[in-house]
């Protein structure tokens, strides 16, 4: 989980009304100041360390008994270069006493709050080969209200990550070491922030410890690599937080559903319990929902997550397993025909449903077949997707 914003900067200042005072700064250098010039007080804010090219929004509230602001606080203020900007002023109201004190709050978010999201480009899959999304768009407990179009892709520790779309990274953090679910770990996630040209801001989630492999102020370019997958901060298992957003008024944010080009050669959202991967000119026997080349047939019960040993032969009289992956969620009705190649003729059909929301399925097959050679054409949806070849020993 990424809570809210890629930074959350708070600073507080309890100083005399009309007094000048000096610049707070945080350790990013954002800072604010109240300066009094000719009979006005007002608030500055500066962002010292500002990347060219790059945004910060600061929400910026003036508390304090009898006192009003021009404009009206809070509200907040895009920050485009380094350059001191007074944002506010403020004064004692009319036949009231004047206040002992004032409270400046800034609370500073990476990007544009007048950005507009470029809706017709066309984003790069963010990572090296093939991934499910666990968590889409308005699903889990995390993506909701400003992060509602979130994606969460599952990903080997240390899977390469790429960047999918142009930009200029103005955070990074990699120092983190833990990762489970536990509200404590929130904030404690390792990252990379990449603002857009458009003024939004990509964010990239829970990499590994050590696995930021940009720093703030490269460009980079979509497609390079820029990090590895992890498992740290907030999470229940390895796996990547994409989110793309904007600042918005009053310490919010808004996240955009995102176009991303797949292995259909087609631009399209992506959706939840689905595997996607990036165009590589394959078709594969059962593209895109599964592909022949990697079904198993073994002795023993495959585990998805581990190493197993498959055969094109296997013993009479011992039941055997059918395993095959799902990469596009169903349900799907799939078929399968035991054709014997000395009479030409099916020795045996199976036929099971494939549930939606999985991404491996194994089935048993008794031992039913006599020895001799076969083959096996599967179907999906009573469609033929191919076949294979299985010798059954004596």
């Amino acid at each position: 989980m990424i809570r809210s914003f890629a930074t959350f900067i708070l600073f507080i200042w309890f100083c005399p009304v009309f007094a000048d005072t000096n610049q707070n700064c945080d350790k990013k250098n954002i800072c604010s100041s109240i300066e009094t010039e000719n009979d006005e007080t007002s608030v500055y804010l500066q962002a010292k360390n500002l990347i060219p090219g790059t945004h910060i929004t600061v929400y910026t509230a003036i508390e304090g008994p009898n006192i009003e602001t021009e404009p009206q606080s809070p509200i907040s203020f895009v920050l485009n270069d380094s350059d001191k900007k007074k944002v506010l002023t403020f004064k004692k109201k009319e036949n009231t006493e004047a206040p002992v004190s004032v409270a400046v709050l800034a609370v500073a978010y990476y990007g544009d709050l007048s950005a507009k999201h470029d809706e017709t480009y066309v984003y790069t899959l963010p990572y090296e080969g093939k991934s499910w999304i666990s968590v889409g768009y308005n699903s889990g407990e995390e993506h909701k209200g400003g992060g509602a179009y979130s994606l969460d892709f599952v990903l080997p520790e240390g899977t390469p990550l790429l960047a999918a779309r142009d930009g200029i990274v103005v955070e990074t953090e990699d120092k983190f070491t833990e990762g489970r679910r536990d509200p404590k770990l929130i904030d404690k996630a390792n990252r990379i922030v990449i603002e857009h040209s458009d003024g939004t801001v990509a964010i990239y989630g829970h990499l590994k410890p050590k696995g930021v492999l940009v720093k703030p102020g490269d460009k980079v370019v979509a497609g390079q690599k820029i990090g590895l997958s992890g498992n740290t901060g907030f999470s229940t298992g390895p796996h990547l937080h994409f989110e793309v957003y904007k600042p918005e008024e009053n310490r919010k944010k808004k996240s955009f559903a995102t176009l991303f080009k797949t292995e259909s050669e087609e631009k399209e959202y992506l959706s939840e319990e689905n595997a996607y991967w990036t165009p590589d000119g394959k078709t594969p026997p059962g593209f895109p929902i599964t592909n022949i080349e990697e079904f198993c047939i073994s002795h023993s019960i495959p585990d998805p997550d581990k190493p197993f040993s498959c055969s094109d032969k296997i013993q009479t009289k011992r039941k055997f397993y059918l395993s095959i992956p799902i990469y596009k969620s169903g349900p799907y009705t799939f078929k399968g025909e035991f054709i014997s190649l000395k009479t030409k003729k099916v020795s045996f059909t199976f036929q099971e449903k494939i549930p939606g929301g999985i991404n491996f399925e194994a089935w048993e097959i008794q031992p039913v077949l006599s020895a001799g050679k076969y083959k096996i054409k599967f179907y999906l949806e009573e469609k033929e997707i191919g076949e294979r070849s299985l010798q059954i020993l004596p």
